[in-house]
């Protein structure tokens, strides 16, 4: 990483100025786009060797260009841009987070906006709840776990199919679990019976012991664009429960959709899409 250069995100062909070590500010940047869970200074600082003092210092500049992050809990997360220009993601993120906080307290449920941001699964926020499954619980694999959880394959099904089909056979169907699907017809045929009540659950396929529930928060044209809202329980708790947290995932949805954008449909998806791909052939 020696005399490694940071790009800008805003021109990624010209070096940021003012960096006066980039090799090491590259190296905490993608140790937090590896971390959906977050990390402290102190953690970063025993990942990459770097003085912890010097973390600090990097952090600031990490924070300040719209990079990552910092929680009330002194966590500090990659900032994908999924919820648009860096400028608006503080004030979007303002909005989203008591959404998530009320819907976890009412369900018992650990809640999490998710993306797929670079192929990867990632939490883009999310609240947690006292006796439910922690985000810290189920990071391991996270990454590449979008067929195996309720939220990725909400995210899948918002995909046309086959970009959903490239993306699967390049990420694999890892599997986690006994109950983990293991082709991408099974995944499509549960998509398209989920598609007819708008949740997507799944029951142990990532974790033997956690049931998820997701829906489609927002659609667009790139895969990136995509959003959806999961929650996350103990696979035992009664039916009754299960139902109830789900009538509420639709509530907290409703109120998503005026802060974050609303889905497109499937006429707008491939107007923009058929714009997308001449673009990038132009």
């Amino acid at each position: 990483m020696t005399g490694a250069i940071l790009l800008s995100a805003s021109n990624p062909t010209a070096p940021v100025p003012g960096l006066r070590s980039p090799d090491r500010t590259l190296r905490l940047v993608e140790h937090l786009s590896r971390s959906p869970e977050g990390l402290t200074a102190k953690q970063l600082a025993r990942r990459t060797g770097i003085p912890v003092k010097t973390v600090y210092h990097h952090l600031r500049t990490i924070v300040d260009r719209g990079w990552a992050w910092r929680g009330e809990d002194g966590r500090h997360h990659f900032l994908p841009d999924v919820l648009g220009p860096a400028v608006d993601v503080a004030a979007r993120l303002d909005r989203v987070r008591p959404v998530l906080a009320r819907l976890a307290a009412a369900t018992g449920c650990g809640v999490f906006l998710t993306s797929l941001s670079d192929g990867q699964l990632t939490v883009v926020a999310h609240s947690e709840f006292t006796g439910a499954p922690r985000l810290d619980d189920l990071a391991d694999g996270l990454p590449e776990a979008a067929h195996a959880t309720a939220g990725g394959q909400a995210l899948l099904a918002a995909m046309r199919s086959d970009h959903r089909h490239r993306y699967l056979k390049a990420s694999g169907l890892r599997p986690f679990t006994g109950h983990t699907v293991r082709s991408q017809g099974e995944l499509d045929d549960k998509l398209r019976a989920a598609a007819a009540t708008g949740i997507y659950t799944e029951h142990g396929q990532c974790r033997s012991d956690v049931a998820c529930s997701g829906v489609i928060v927002r659609t667009g044209p790139r895969a990136s664009d995509n959003l959806a809202l999961a929650t996350a329980m103990r696979i035992d708790l009664p039916d009754v429960r299960r139902r109830a947290a789900d009538r509420l995932l639709r509530l907290a949805l409703a109120d998503l959709v005026p802060i974050l954008g609303p889905a497109l449909t499937p006429e707008e998806l491939s107007r923009d899409a058929e714009h997308l791909d001449r673009d990038r052939t132009s």
